[in-house]
């Protein structure tokens, strides 16, 4: 049934260029044991499809052609339809009892010699979910690898460490900066193949988001698309990946060869990335009182201005105790991102410190606090099958259990506060400041994440202060907080 009748090399190779991607990393077979190009194993699209050609030869050649990297990615432990393979069938068709080794031997390694050695030079071998595959058997692929595509790299799920570089959890942005080589593998709605059902598409603001926010954590970013059963990228991922292209195309140094941010994680209205002492201030949520506040920032400023497709205009700016205040215009002057681009006279120098807006909403992870008879965990979970959620939470609860947060207020004020949480019945939160104001308030709970009203924070002075949150009363051991949120009130 099969039968890709509309796919094109050329075409998809085009609308990733024009998207802004270096590379291709193309499915050759996926956990379902299905190859998607010519192989001596008969489940295959040239064999086992009216389609009778392979996609892999016409979409390399189109890759080599528009002098884009090329790669394979490949499940080398699960195989659900061949006899041995990692969750596949335990017996063989005769009843005979059917050996991993086996699957290994018959099938993995003769393909993955296959993509190593019919496709001209690849860039990348992607495998996947090594789980408890036997270490002899990785080190033989990475061997197989290594010398029939000494250029190629390999991603760590090849696993045992084994790897060039480190993959991250499924569609995991992480929270702070990490050093080393490593990408987020994340995809344009919230499944990895097609799926008719799935119309929940990031579109180009949230593609950038997600990028510049991997860019400035220190990572490279990998986006997967679906095509669908035509062999066509659906029309909303195309749209959207070509509209966040071309807003890469006006601003490449916020991208290419960047450096993370100084902050080490994201700032309330965006996100920042490096080029040497050039800071790239990524504003996706633009301060309508003409006010950018930026924190922490110690090294002095040489030169400042907003960069669109029109040109560049210089941006005045003031210290405002230990923040910095560049004066912008009150309208966003570029969607879905404006780009402030900052000279500073040497190596930036900034105080990691959580900042407290007094114009934009500032959420504070707990990821950032310190802990205090409570457990911090990163929790991974899949919403739906291929949907993956990563959060850094505190739970369960002992008696006393509070999490403190360091924060730089940058006006007094007051600020509405929201507690970010997932539970079971009613919860009893105190949140308390260094200068004795208090709040104590009873809310419900669901079992999902949550964000519940808790009333009027005020802060008397600006600067450094802590910000604590304490669990007086509920279930200890469901009780499970995220953030917290601060919205400065008029």
């Amino acid at each position: 049934e099969f039968n890709p009748t509309e796919f094109d090399a050329e075409e998809i190779v085009r609308v990733a260029k024009e998207a802004g991607m270096k590379y291709i990393i193309i499915t050759s077979k996926h956990h379902d044991g299905f190859a998607m190009f010519k192989s001596s194993h008969p489940f295959n699209i040239v064999d086992a499809t009216p389609f009778g050609r392979d996609p892999m030869k016409e979409l390399a050649a189109a890759c080599r052609k528009a002098g884009l990297g090329f790669g394979f990615y490949y499940s080398h432990n699960q195989d659900w339809t061949e006899p041995g393979g990692s969750n596949g069938p335990k017996t063989n068709p005769d009843g005979s009892p059917a050996t991993f080794e086996q699957y290994f031997r018959k099938k993995c390694y003769p393909q993955v010699k296959e993509i190593c050695t019919q496709y001209g030079p690849l860039s990348f071998v992607w495998f996947d979910t090594p789980g408890h595959i036997p270490q002899e058997f990785v080190e033989e692929l990475v061997k197989l690898v290594r010398e029939t595509q000494p250029q190629a790299m390999l991603c760590s799920r090849v696993g045992y460490g084994l790897g060039d570089y480190a993959s991250l959890g499924d569609m995991e942005v992480p929270p702070r900066n990490i050093d080393g080589l490593w990408e987020t593998c994340d995809t344009t709605n919230d499944s990895w193949s097609y799926a008719w059902y799935d119309q929940n598409w990031k579109d180009a603001r949230e593609i950038l988001h997600r990028l510049v926010g991997t860019v400035g954590r220190g990572g490279s970013y990998l986006l997967n698309v679906g095509p669908d059963g035509k062999g066509r990228i659906p029309a909303p991922a195309r749209e959207y990946l070509l509209e966040a292209g071309a807003w890469i195309k006006r601003h490449p140094t916020v991208i290419y060869a960047a450096g993370p941010s100084p902050w080490g994680h994201a700032l309330a209205w965006g996100d920042v990335t490096t080029q040497e002492n050039t800071l790239n201030l990524v504003v996706f949520d633009w301060p309508q009182d003409g006010r950018l506040f930026l924190p922490g920032l110690k090294t002095p400023i040489a030169s400042a201005r907003i960069k669109t497709a029109q040109g560049e205009t210089p941006v005045e700016w003031e210290p405002h105790g230990t923040w910095t205040v560049l004066r912008v215009p009150c309208a966003k002057p570029e969607s879905p991102a404006a780009v402030v681009e900052i000279e500073v006279k040497e190596t930036p120098q900034v105080d990691q410190t959580l900042g407290v807006y007094p114009n934009i909403d500032s959420t504070l992870l707990v990821e950032f606090a310190e802990t205090t008879a409570a457990k911090k965990e990163r929790l991974k979970w899949m919403e739906k099958f291929g949907e993956w959620k990563h959060m850094t939470q505190v739970g369960p609860w002992e008696e006393g259990g509070h999490v403190t947060w360091q924060v730089d207020v940058a006006e007094p004020g007051d600020y509405a506060v929201e507690l970010v949480y997932r539970g079971e019945g009613r919860i009893v939160w105190r949140i308390e400041t260094d200068e004795g104001f208090m709040l104590q308030n009873q809310q419900n709970s669901a079992s999902v994440y949550h964000a519940y009203p808790f009333g009027r924070l005020v802060f008397d002075k600006p600067g450094k202060h802590t910000l604590r949150v304490t669990l007086v009363d509920g279930d200890r051991e469901k009780a499970s907080l995220a953030s917290m949120r601060l919205h400065p009130m008029e």
